[in-house]
């Protein structure tokens, strides 16, 4: 409602919904039905009809003003005594969106980027014939269920400010509170398939916390504005308590707990301001609020309940929702169509996850007798609130008397009965050769403290691959391969200090260094998380990326844990912890079959060194595959094969696997073995056929975190290196390698170390393929034109710099031309006792130069300036 200067057109825009039974005895997702007029109104005609006379739905001010935030206005002491000219602030409601426009909204940004693999487009056909199929050989898939999570404690949450959409980091409080829900949905068995959360790095970092935890980072997120925290407007980044003082309590409560109170609104100038945040970029003008009510707020996330979580829920999927406060309340309302008056009693606690079941008609089932529930609610939560927090609270008391008693949590890399022993070697004979050790924990939980540098297994950084010598590799990397190094103050290929990319730019790092590749163990498949060195390697990868000012607009990673670990560590570093992470299988490692887990030596001596050569050396020679029963066949990982969607059916073990179930069992054709070239054949097509139009073709800043085989065949399509030199191709854990889309090169970043990166990293012979000279295009002429021109530009001011040298030479010797030996001494006492000589910017220089000169020196000084 917004009155005109007339006061006699207002606006009406009223929100209602239909929640009629549809066919089949199924509830259609709320439709929402807009209804737009104008009417020639009173303001208080609309007031009296639209909302109850109270402080919270309308608000007098005057114009005095908070010193902090100057259109911030503070209330009355008076406001019945208000006059005819002080502002009347009254209830709003958002942009109203048509069901069409919803749905549309919604569809656009999940399409942005899938964060689950398509279906190829042949398979489109079949998979309707598929669909029926199934229909009529399974039962109605059961509605899953849908989890709420409040998002861990900020810094600002923690001092008491409005945070709104302003982006503060997660402190360890919240990030105990998130750990400790991951644990009581364990402790339940609730294992979800898909994530939603916000754009805000508090609630994306108390995501990461969660699939850590669950041990499932595999698991798709989905970003999403809509489930960003309300928009407080001019409050954002105040003090509650300084706000109350200022505006009153009465008024700010009014605009912290009303339904449809909005705040003053922020300006597009504030530096809360949403519009400057890159993150933002793909919304309009109109879809970014400059002040929220707290029915605002639950609108903006209807759309992506109705056309998103809800049919993942239908789907028979469990949906986990890590957002914030209100716009959990907001989902909540709209799940058990709270009335406006109760929602207000509706509290969300951190660290306790709230649950809710369904029917087959998507509407929620009541909580079952003696489980915690809230009034006019239908979820359960999974620990009673207030729990939590006293714990928390005593943790914090008991480590201000002994630092580090509690809630000092220690990581613990998972690891297995072969690597515990192979560590355990690795000690003793560091031991007896008198090189200190590395100590496994007593208490076997497969920690390791490091006492010194050791002399460490033969890293097999190729994983499997041996370096030898073929024809086409003619010269050592070292003297032939001649890489394109960016200096830590130039910038990078395609990237302007804006931010904004000129060029497409593609960034490839392989992970950081996992306890397999330091005990010298094939890992393929298998799922060991990060070394703490690789934790290093990949947070130094994020840092190198943003000295050189790398901003990136999506990020490309495989489901395995030490590649996703590595984007996480990456983007944190970068600040872009809200960037969409996209997780495929085709950009994992090459799977090795039986030889999975063992090492070189283990191979050698089970089928001999000539067996063991070949493979290494073949580029289409697979190992021993592994049994369809094996834990290491990636089909037998149903938590993640459930989202694969483009690989085609295995029929045998569909028909396996569906015998043994006694139900039809839809099995895909996962690898039990690759070569080499197998393991290109997937990762080149995903890169282009997904990535390249996805990202690549759109302008867009891509980031790859994935493994040296996948990369490989990546490197090997863009740089054009030949088959037989791929086995001679080697990259190290954790560097960033920059390819200019346009230029068609690979670039590496200085770390300012002044190390030259040839010597300190090992790239293998065919090198020289890989740092070819980049092309010279039309870009490139015209970058080194305008390079010229500011030469040019600078050269010019050079010379004017010398020209006014001159000029001022020149009156230095007019003023010393024929001073006699006494002037000089008087000149040099002059300088000495800070009394100035001369009136000019020259004083200084003159000073100096005339400084104990003699007759003799003042005539050669006239010589010098006639000549």
């Amino acid at each position: 409602i917004s009155p005109s200067a007339g006061g006699t057109y207002h606006y009406l825009c009223i929100s209602y919904h239909n929640k009629k039974t549809m066919k089949k005895q199924r509830i259609r997702r709320l439709r929402l039905i807009t209804i737009v007029t104008v009417v020639p109104l009173s303001a208080a005609t609309i007031i009296s009809a639209f909302s109850p006379p109270s402080s919270s739905s309308l608000l007098v001010t005057n114009q005095r003003k908070i010193s902090t935030v100057p259109h911030l206005q503070s209330t009355s002491s008076n406001s019945q005594d208000a006059s005819s000219d002080e502002e009347l602030t009254i209830e709003g409601y958002s942009r109203c969106l048509s069901p069409w426009e919803a749905k549309r909204s919604v569809n656009n940004e999940s399409r942005q980027y899938s964060i689950i693999d398509r279906k190829p487009k042949w398979q489109k056909p079949l998979s309707v014939i598929t669909k029926g199929v199934k229909k009529v050989m399974t039962k109605k898939v059961k509605p899953g269920s849908l989890i709420l999570l409040r998002c861990g404690e900020s810094k600002w949450t923690k001092t008491g400010r409005f945070t709104g959409w302003a982006d503060p980091d997660i402190i360890k409080p919240g990030i105990l509170e998130m750990e400790h829900a991951a644990r009581l949905l364990l402790s339940e068995g609730y294992e979800p398939d898909i994530i939603y959360t916000s754009r805000l790095t508090r609630a994306v970092k108390s995501t990461w916390a969660v699939l850590n935890e669950l041990n499932a980072p595999y698991l798709p997120v989905y970003k999403s504005w809509r489930l960003n925290e309300r928009n407080y407007g001019a409050l954002t980044g105040l003090k509650k308590m300084d706000a109350a003082k200022e505006l009153g309590v009465e008024v700010v409560q009014a605009w912290r707990n009303s339904l449809k109170a909005r705040p003053p609104p922020m300006k597009k100038d504030d530096v809360y301001y949403p519009g400057n945040d890159r993150r933002y970029d793909d919304l309009g003008e109109d879809q970014i609020p400059l002040t929220e009510s707290l029915m605002d707020c639950m609108e903006r996330a209807r759309p992506l309940w109705e056309y998103g979580i809800a049919k993942e829920i239908e789907k028979g999927n469990t949906v986990l929702v890590v957002a914030h406060t209100n716009t959990l309340r907001g989902l909540m309302k709209v799940i058990d169509d709270i009335d406006d008056n109760d929602v207000q009693e509706v509290s969300m606690p951190a660290g306790i996850p709230f649950v809710y079941k369904f029917d087959s008609n998507m509407k929620p089932l009541p909580p079952a007798e003696g489980k915690l529930s809230q009034a006019h609610t239908s979820g359960i939560f999974l620990e009673k609130p207030g729990l939590l927090k006293e714990a928390l609270k005593k943790t914090e008391e008991w480590n201000e008397v002994v630092p580090g008693s509690f809630g000092q949590k220690v990581k613990v890399n998972r690891v297995s009965s072969l690597e515990k022993a192979l560590m355990k070697l690795k000690e003793d004979k560091a031991l007896s050769a008198g090189q200190g050790g590395v100590v496994v924990d007593p208490n076997d939980d497969g920690q390791l403290i490091v006492t010194n540098n050791l002399a460490e297994f033969e890293e097999i950084d190729s994983e499997f691959e041996d370096f030898f010598d073929i024809a086409s590799v003619k010269a050592e990397a070292d003297s032939c391969a001649l890489p394109n190094i960016q200096k830590a103050d130039e910038i990078a290929p395609g990237i302007m200090k804006q931010g904004k990319s000129k060029d497409p730019v593609v960034v490839f790092i392989r992970h950081g260094r996992t306890p397999h590749n330091n005990l010298g163990l094939f890992t393929g498949w298998e799922d060991p998380p990060l070394a703490p060195d690789g934790e290093e390697d990949a947070k130094n990868a994020g840092k190198l990326l943003k000295l050189h000012g790398f901003e990136f607009d999506v990020v490309y990673t495989s489901w395995l844990t030490r590649a996703i670990e590595t984007a996480w560590y990456c983007m944190d570093e970068l600040g872009d912890v809200w960037v969409p992470l996209i997780k495929s299988w085709r950009l994992n490692e090459r799977m090795y079959g039986a030889l999975t887990g063992k090492s070189k030596q283990m191979i050698a001596n089970e089928y001999g060194e000539d067996q063991l050569k070949k493979w290494r050396r073949g580029f289409k020679i697979c190992p021993p595959p592994v049994s369809s029963y094996s834990l290491s066949y990636p089909g037998n990982d149903y938590k993640r094969t459930k989202y694969v969607r483009d690989l085609r059916i295995s029929l045998s073990e569909t028909i396996n696997r569906s015998w043994e179930a006694r139900k039809l069992q839809i099995h895909r054709k996962f690898p039990k073995t690759e070569s080499l070239h197998l393991c290109m054949k997937r990762s080149i097509p995903y890169y282009t056929e997904r990535i390249v139009p996805e990202a690549v073709n759109k302008g867009k800043r891509v980031l790859i975190t994935s493994h040296e085989n996948a990369i490989r065949g990546i490197l090997m399509h863009l740089c054009e290196i030949p088959e037989e030199a791929m086995n001679q191709l080697h990259l190290p854990n954790g560097l960033p390698l920059v390819y200019n889309v346009k230029r068609k090169c690979i670039t590496l970043l200085d770390d300012g170390s002044g190390v030259d990166p040839m010597t300190k990293h090992d790239f293998g012979p065919a090198a020289q393929y890989l740092f070819r000279p980049c092309e010279l295009d039309d870009d490139f002429f015209d970058q080194m034109g305008q390079q010229a021109t500011q030469n040019q530009a600078n050269s010019k001011e050079a010379d004017a710099t010398i020209e006014r040298e001159i000029v001022s030479s020149t009156r230095m010797a007019e003023v010393v031309e024929g001073m006699t030996a006494e002037e000089a001494s008087l000149a040099r006492e002059q300088r000495l006792s800070g009394v100035p000589m001369i009136e000019a910017d020259d004083t200084p220089i003159v000073t100096h130069i005339i400084e104990g000169m003699k007759a003799e020196g003042a005539e050669a000084a006239r010589t010098t300036r006639l000549q």
